[in-house]
């Protein structure tokens, strides 16, 4: 339906043909709304339904929108002890059992606006607690278009209230301030860091899927990059049936990009202890020093990228650059860092790092003169070992065509004058046993630390970036407890990014499967959660309770279904991630199953 032609919130509400299902209780308060529910309506669906009721306050009639999130039975003579003897032999009471229940349920108000005839509908607090008796009815999507006009340029819609087949509206806005054209779109004025949350199976690549592309509407504005482990956004993987990212960001304006990590990016050409810890894992040192040893192994490892680190060092990064490398260069700094270690002479002494003077020192002297003696041995050892780890880090791949580095990447999304490019960075590694969990959180740390660096000198230039990292697969890279120094060190890094990029315009979104893995620094500057299907044991829904503070909501969290069984993915959001969410009050929804649906 055409905006135009959209009824104002008083002409729906005149209308008065959405369904009764009780009246205004007590007690109640201004964010907790108790309802007895009508005869007539308690053998249907309740839990979960978005329903409205009209108050009048300060001689103007306010429009109260909440949602269902707990329902009892009381039936006073089944609560007297009296009558619990007569149930137990007996079983149900005549004329009392069922006749005499009431059904009582509890609305969390999720937002309220002034109704005005003629004009848009403007949110609004409630200023007290609604009396007894009003009538409660259920939300109709009519009623929904008609609150969501005023937001109709900036509202998504990405699932139905939970258990119903009202569309619920969602805004996912830019960093930026609000764009006061006729077509522009509603900024939340500072960055926002998001967690989506779910086990295997419960719809969270969906949910984060619909969010990205709620936020590639700003394509005016902002720019997103996604890291992505597994493929799940490069792919389409676990997503539905016909939901093509691509296609769908083309179609919002954004120019959308995919990058594999060795393939179309190098890693670093001056991170010298990344490549010489590869030439490790390769087996170049055992090969082409003789070493057997862990710890020895290690510790020439270390030597080479010590030596290589100082070349680059002391020609201001003009040597030593891998990225700069061509295969006959590439050999000779082999054939060059091998006779390093060879050498008998002051500080150029590398293998003391390694051995001390000695018959084993001796042993592997002569090892290593042995290959750069030997043409044969020489280009096999370059061939099997140092060529396949050289190429991870060459700008230009062995056909010729060349490869983005880190900061190309950084350049196209840290740009504070141009928004929409969409970036899906492929982090995975399948192909590449060498490339280990360690090396792709050095990978993420050093465009993490990059971005952040870009977003400083724009604020120190009074600019600010608009652009949203996302980290699929979170708990792989971000662990205090982990024992690998490039995870600890990437975490130890995110948790400072957390405090500080907001005001930079920098927001992060974190695809998790499980909230624990995030440290309690991060939750703690996170705006928007997602919840879905699965998160209700031990210390973890315990942590989603302390977010939440609303026991009757984590009580409807946790009676979620398993989508497996039902093909519907629940989720509770909380956060200011809708106009019906600014009272605070977690939202509960289904996320579309049909992409056809989002709009």
């Amino acid at each position: 339906m055409d905006k135009d032609q959209i009824p104002s919130v008083a002409e729906v509400l005149g209308q008065g043909d959405s369904q009764i299902i009780g009246i205004t209780g007590s007690p109640t308060t201004t964010i907790k709304i108790t309802i007895d529910i009508k005869e007539e309506s308690k053998l249907g669906r309740i839990l979960g339904q978005m329903v409205h009721f009209v108050v009048e306050e300060d001689r103007q009639k306010i429009l109260v929108v909440g949602q269902v999130i707990s329902i009892e039975t009381q039936n006073r003579w089944h609560e007297d002890s009296t009558f619990k003897g007569v149930i137990r032999l007996h079983g149900k009471l005549p004329h009392l059992s069922g006749r005499a229940d009431n059904r009582i349920a509890e609305i969390s108000v999720q937002a309220t606006y002034s109704i005005v005839v003629g004009s848009h509908s403007e949110a609004r607090m409630l200023g007290t607690s609604p009396s007894t008796g009003i009538e409660v009815r259920k939300m109709s999507n009519q009623l929904m278009a008609a609150l969501m006009k005023t937001y109709d340029n900036d509202v998504t819609y990405m699932g139905h209230v939970y258990g119903t087949e009202v569309h619920m509206p969602f805004w996912f806005r830019h960093f930026g301030k609000n764009d006061p054209a006729p077509e522009g779109r509603r900024g939340a004025g500072d960055a926002h860091h998001i967690g989506v949350f779910g086990k295997s199976g419960s719809g969270k690549s969906v949910t984060a899927a619909y969010m990205l592309m709620g936020y590639a509407k700003n394509s005016k504005y902002m720019n997103i990059l996604v890291l992505d482990p597994q493929k799940q956004f490069s792919l389409n993987k676990d997503l539905p049936n016909g939901l093509d990212l691509e296609v769908k960001v083309r179609g919002y304006g954004m120019e959308f990009k995919k990058y594999s990590m060795l393939d179309d990016l190098c890693l670093p050409g001056s991170e010298h202890e990344l490549f010489s810890s590869l030439l490790m894992k390769k087996g170049f040192i055992r090969r082409g020093f003789g070493i057997t040893t862990e710890d020895k192994d290690l510790a020439a490892s270390i030597a080479i990228a010590s030596y290589l680190s100082h070349r680059y060092e002391v020609s201001e990064g003009k040597r030593c650059d891998l990225n700069r490398m061509n295969t006959n260069y590439s050999q000779s700094l082999m054939e060059e860092t091998l006779g390093k270690f060879i050498e008998n002479s002051g500080d150029n002494e590398y293998m003391r790092m390694v051995y001390a003077k000695g018959t084993f020192r001796d042993d592997k002297v002569r090892i290593i003169k042995e290959v750069l003696d030997s043409e044969d041995k020489r280009n096999s050892l370059y061939a099997q070992y140092w060529a396949p780890v050289m190429q991870y880090f060459m700008a230009t791949k062995t056909d010729g065509t060349g490869r983005k580095t880190i900061d190309d990447i950084v350049d196209e999304i840290a740009d504070p004058n141009k928004g929409g490019r969409f970036i899906v960075l492929d982090i995975s590694s399948e192909k590449e046993p060498l490339i280990s969990e360690n090396v792709r959180a050095l990978f993420v740390r050093l465009i993490e630390e990059r971005i952040k660096r870009a977003g400083e000198e724009c604020y120190a230039e009074g600019k600010r970036l608009n652009c949203l990292i996302v980290l699929d697969e979170a708990h792989r890279f971000i662990s205090s407890e982990s024992d690998d120094p490039q995870i600890k060190s990437f975490t130890k890094g995110i948790i400072d990014s957390v405090r500080t990029t907001r005001k930079y315009g920098i927001g992060y979104m974190f695809i998790t499967q499980t909230i624990e893995s995030l440290d309690k620094e991060i939750l703690q500057q996170t705006r928007i959660f997602a919840f879905g299907y699965g998160l209700t044991l031990g210390t973890e829904i315990r942590v989603i309770s302390n977010i939440v503070n609303n026991e009757a909501a984590i009580q409807l969290y946790r009676s979620f279904i398993d989508p497996s069984s039902t093909n519907r993915y629940p989720f509770m959001f909380y956060g200011s991630v809708s106009p019906l969410s600014f009272t605070g009050s977690p939202l509960f929804l289904e996320v579309y199953t049909d992409p056809a649906d989002f709009k």
